[in-house]
């Protein structure tokens, strides 16, 4: 158990807080604007190339001097996230700035074919989750890409490729500057910078203003989702623990050393529980009432996880309780019964089949509310189902009665009880074991000792159902009696 709860406390204390999530996706954010300050500038390099050799139809004073100037910072860059460490707190500042100029060199070079270049820095600022950084990197880009539309419309390293003079007109510049285009065409700087700026510059504006906004949403809600997800995970691991507590719990609630009577020669007894999820609401029981009295106990509550395993604690210990008394069977179950009535405001029931064996003669009397038949097999015979008198399910109704019945065991005897969980595994098919299935692996091997006997059975179960999901728990009891 201390194993167990050191393993779950244990990935509790892994867990990331929010800071340290935050930070180890700002390093991951540095590598990644690393990786595309790298490869712009392999696109940078083709548009060189393609453009050297005419495929592109751009001039080439348009592009040697942005693009030696990009790659000149892009290596300044790079080299840096090489260097120093990528948790360095000013290094994510650095790539956004550089992201922010060297995109703005390749609009110089692809204006109006390349609008979304704007947007891009914003977008990848968004990899932080930090809403301040994002409005940062918004304003930088407007100011920058500003700069760079009026610095192209009077100086010509922007607006090479297309010239807007007023509405409707368009100049393609086959080579040079822009200033000699202008004056080749007549224009005012002041009626180029307007036009520049009202239909090149305030459409890409308007765009990435919308980008802007929905990025730091982005960014905000991100945040938040990081810090949500956290909270779900430490209480996912909390819940794991509670339950894998609950199910350690509840095994040591019931006998579990086997054998559990070493110095009793005269029967040999065995028991598993197998829960559909982390705790179950199935149970069995065995114990001395005296020297000469055994009780055994197999029941089976309605409904599964924590709701029934509760509910399965307290009716155990009620009926250990009044079996101690040295009631028999139907007394036993009918005082439960009444007891759990009196104070059972979620309905819950649970079936019972419970027999008290007089050990020197082999005597049994048993009584069962509302559970499967016991399965019993003679000295020299097979397993046959004991067609006994069901009650009703204990908590269903007040004022039940349970009826006492026997069973003489000879030395030789065997008897095993179980829950419905084990005739009701079904396969891929949705087809059920059934009781011809369980007795047929009884009666495989039926010498072997209530172990070996268990084990049988839990193997031609799982055998059948293959690798469908546990829908209910299985528990069996195996009592082999030896006089």
């Amino acid at each position: 158990m201390k194993e167990n709860k050191t393993s779950i406390l244990g990935k509790i204390r892994q867990k990331l807080t929010p800071d340290e999530m935050f930070h180890e996706t700002e390093i991951q954010a540095n590598k990644l604007g690393a990786i595309i300050l790298f490869n712009s500038g392999i696109i940078l390099g083709l548009i060189m190339l393609l453009t050297a050799f005419g495929i592109f139809p751009l001039s080439w004073e348009s592009v040697f001097y942005p693009s030696v100037q990009a790659l000149v910072e892009i290596a300044i860059l790079v080299t840096i996230c090489l260097i120093v460490k990528h948790d360095a707190w000013w290094l994510k500042h650095l790539l956004i700035i550089g992201l922010v100029f060297v995109y703005a060199r390749l609009d110089s070079m692809l204006t109006h074919k390349a609008a979304i270049l704007m947007v891009i820095p914003v977008v990848f600022t968004c990899r932080y989750f930090s809403r301040r950084l994002t409005l940062f990197t918004s304003f930088l880009t407007t100011v920058v890409f500003f700069c760079s539309a009026y610095w192209g419309a009077t100086h010509g390293f922007i607006n090479l490729n297309i010239v807007t003079f007023e509405e409707g007109t368009k100049m393609v510049a086959t080579g040079g500057f822009l200033g000699d285009a202008i004056k080749n065409a007549g224009a005012t700087d002041g009626m180029l910078i307007k036009n520049t700026l009202l239909f090149d510059y305030l459409p890409k504006w308007l765009m990435f203003s919308i980008v802007s906004v929905i990025s730091c949403n982005i960014a905000r809600r991100g945040r938040n989702m990081v810090v949500t997800q956290h909270e779900k995970d430490i209480k996912s691991a909390r819940l794991e623990y509670e339950l894998n507590l609950a199910t350690r719990i509840q095994e040591d609630m019931l006998p579990n050393v086997f054998p559990p009577f070493p110095e009793r020669k005269e029967f040999d007894i065995y028991a598993s529980m197998t829960p559909a999820k982390e705790v179950g609401g199935d149970f069995y029981d065995f114990f001395l009432i005296d020297d000469d009295h055994l009780c055994m106990v197999m029941a089976d509550v309605s409904g599964k996880g924590v709701p029934a395993a509760l509910f399965m604690m307290a009716a155990k210990i009620i009926i250990a309780d009044n079996a101690m008394m040295g009631k028999p069977p139907g007394q036993i179950l009918t005082d439960t019964n009444a007891l759990i009535c009196s104070n059972n405001r979620e309905e819950m029931f649970v079936t019972v089949w419970l027999g008290i064996l007089e050990i020197s003669t082999g005597k049994m009397v048993a009584s069962n509310a509302g559970h499967e038949y016991p399965v019993i097999k003679s000295p020299n015979g097979e397993y046959e189902f004991f067609k006994d008198k069901h009650g009703f399910v204990i908590g269903g109704m007040e004022g039940i009665k349970y009826k006492d019945y026997e069973i003489d065991l000879e030395p030789g005897s065997s008897l095993f009880v179980y829950t419905d969980g084990v005739p009701e595994a079904e396969n891929g098919k949705g087809e059920m074991f059934g009781a011809e299935r369980l007795l047929a692996a009884l009666n495989d091997n039926n010498n072997e000792t209530s172990e070996q006997t268990i084990k049988n059975v839990k193997s031609a179960v799982d055998g059948f159902v293959d690798k469908n999901e546990q829908f209910d728990d299985l528990t069996m009891l195996s009592f082999k009696y030896e006089g």
